[in-house]
């Protein structure tokens, strides 16, 4: 890569860099108007049970308090939902900018190398041929690491959606 690539090349990447940290500053925004509906809606239900003990309301008080605790745990998974949502795609679109900035480095390192085997007679097709297979199986590892890490993403939450539901099943038998 010369001189010229290089520089249009970073050019690209702050440009990347500054849209990014648009979509991260957009997630924190995402996510703090999740947080702050659910303080909301935490604030309202304690005032309502604050407003019911100050009457010496019992039943009413305790009426109050199992209807939140059942919204409650509909309103967590929701929440929960939401920020994986949220998450879920900055992790997307951080991995897709990575594996194009990988691909462009293996090609500059492919080029590079094609470059090198016209100056190097002996044995350059050997090492062109080594660094390729390297460069090619670490692009193949960055995908195969991208789908576990998906995957395991997955089984945590249908794991904590199961534990939901059975403390939610539990909470009923109670």
């Amino acid at each position: 890569m010369d001189a010229k690539d290089l520089q249009k090349w970073q050019q690209e990447k702050a440009k990347e860099l500054f849209d990014y940290s648009h979509k991260l500053l957009d997630a924190a925004k995402e996510l703090s108007e999740h947080h702050i509906a659910e303080m909301e809606w935490g604030m309202k239900n304690a005032l309502d049970s604050a407003k019911s003990a100050a009457k010496n309301d019992l039943a009413k008080l305790k009426a109050l308090q199992e209807e939140a605790a059942k919204e409650a745990a509909k309103r967590a998974t929701a929440y929960q939902k939401k920020v994986k949502s949220v998450l879920k795609d900055i992790g997307e679109s951080a991995a897709d900018e990575t594996e194009k900035h990988l691909e462009k480095v293996r090609s500059s390192l492919v080029g590079w190398l094609e470059d090198a085997e016209n100056k190097l007679p002996t044995h350059a097709d050997k090492l062109s041929k080594v660094v390729n297979e390297m460069s090619t199986t670490g692009q193949k590892m960055f995908k195969e690491g991208r789908r576990i890490v998906n995957q395991v993403a997955d089984a945590a939450e249908k794991n904590i959606d199961d534990l939901v539901k059975k403390s939610g099943a539990k909470k009923k038998t109670d």
